[in-house]
């Protein structure tokens, strides 16, 4: 591909990505307003004794009361922990602990009490190996994916969060967020090229597809939204935001990340496959690139599911012991808003294969478009002309 050609997809990425992450939440008009409770001051301690540990017995079973002496903000302060079996915060505390301390003001006089561990050293250490990793193994073309996960993350939480906060319908903003990601994912991780511009194209109509069948999905099973805690407390707090809404953007980026794997490798297969042998048309082309695709749909689809399921494994628990038939069960809205989210990103998946491979097969057979560009992901070409079947031509 022509240097200016490259030089222009990456400028225009990079507005695509200015405009949605900076100019926009610039303009004020994104601002994410505070929620309408009160959970006092969240600050830092850590915990310098415990002075009182004793266990009583209660109609919950045991309970665990603590009196540990913390320091926060260079202070010492004395905070009460109560560890009920299977409450949330139900960690014993241990001299040393660095805990988020809440910080209540009353009467002139300030109470303490812990919330939850400081998890961040761990967090920031997982997310580094992990970065590591992926530059040691994927080198360059690892490191350009971590840049295009970084946008990824941008764009969600200064773009799709904060305009749905602002009244935005979280369908469009989802849409418009999840073309962004896509651009930038593709191009930044692939480079501009033949084979990224078909899978950006098979990306966008199968991304299409996966909304439009998600609307019709979630009206056709009658789902709210409001089937987990997060969304009716969501829409408790929050005027103006649509549950339904929120579902159907959720569909629409959860299945984005597959059907990026799902468009890049069919658009790739078809290349190799029309470098292999430049004779094949279209059809021979569709129908190779297909073999290999079924096989993905095969694994995509099975990495989808259990995703979801491992995520919904409190729930699938909770269900599995009220000894109802499934029959039943599936009409629970807990258990079928993750059903019909996980066959909506499904279907998304299988149809993104044909479309992607049905899409390259035709441009590159018709050769209305060329391969070159593609070999190594390095965005070099081959100076010399192949045979009918791969045999380099006589001097």
């Amino acid at each position: 591909m022509p240097s200016a050609t490259r030089l222009v997809s990456y400028v225009v990425v990079t507005f695509m990505v200015v405009l949605f992450v900076v100019l926009l939440p610039a303009t004020g008009a994104l601002d994410v307003p505070r929620l309408p409770v009160n959970l006092g001051e969240i600050r830092e301690g850590r915990i310098v004794e415990v002075t009182q540990d004793e266990v009583q017995q209660s109609q919950r079973g045991d309970v665990r009361r603590q009196v540990a002496t913390v320091e926060v903000d260079g202070a010492l302060a004395q905070v009460e922990h109560v560890i009920v079996e299977g409450s949330a915060g139900a960690f014993p505390l241990a001299a040393g602990d660095e805990v988020l301390v809440v910080a209540n003001e009353f009467n002139g006089q300030t109470t303490y009490f812990v919330q939850d561990r400081v998890r961040r050293t761990s967090i920031w250490g997982l997310s580094l190996g992990f970065a590591l990793l992926v530059v040691l193994i994927g080198g360059r073309q690892g490191a350009l994916s971590l840049a295009a996960l970084a946008i990824s993350f941008l764009v969600i939480v200064r773009f799709i969060v904060p305009a749905i906060y602002g009244g935005w319908d979280p369908v469009l903003a989802s849409i418009l967020g999840a073309l962004v990601i896509m651009s930038a994912a593709l191009v930044i991780g692939h480079g501009p090229s033949t084979k990224t511009w078909i899978a950006l194209g098979g990306t966008a109509i199968a991304l299409a597809l996966t909304g439009a069948l998600a609307v019709f999905a979630v009206g056709f099973s009658q789902l709210t939204g409001l089937g987990d805690e997060d969304g009716a407390t969501l829409q408790a707090l929050v005027q103006g935001v649509s549950a339904r809404g929120l579902l159907l953007g959720g569909i629409i980026i959860g299945a984005l990340g597959v059907l990026d794997d799902v468009t890049t490798t069919q658009a790739s297969t078809v290349m190799e496959i029309h470098r292999a042998n430049r004779s094949l048309g279209p059809r021979q082309l569709f129908a190779r690139a297909m073999n290999v695709g079924r096989d993905h749909i095969a694994s995509t689809t099975n990495t989808l599911v259990l995703a979801y399921a491992g995520a919904s494994l409190p729930l699938l628990m909770i269900l599995a012991g009220q000894g109802q038939p499934l029959g039943r069960l599936v009409s629970y809205e807990q258990l079928a808003t993750e059903v019909v989210r996980t066959l909506v990103g499904s279907i998304g998946i299988v149809a993104a294969v044909p479309i992607t491979t049905g899409l390259a097969a035709f441009l590159v057979g018709s050769s209305l478009v060329t391969d070159e560009g593609d070999p190594g992901g390095e965005g070099g070409h081959s100076h010399h002309e192949e045979g009918p079947r791969g045999e380099q031509p006589r001097p």
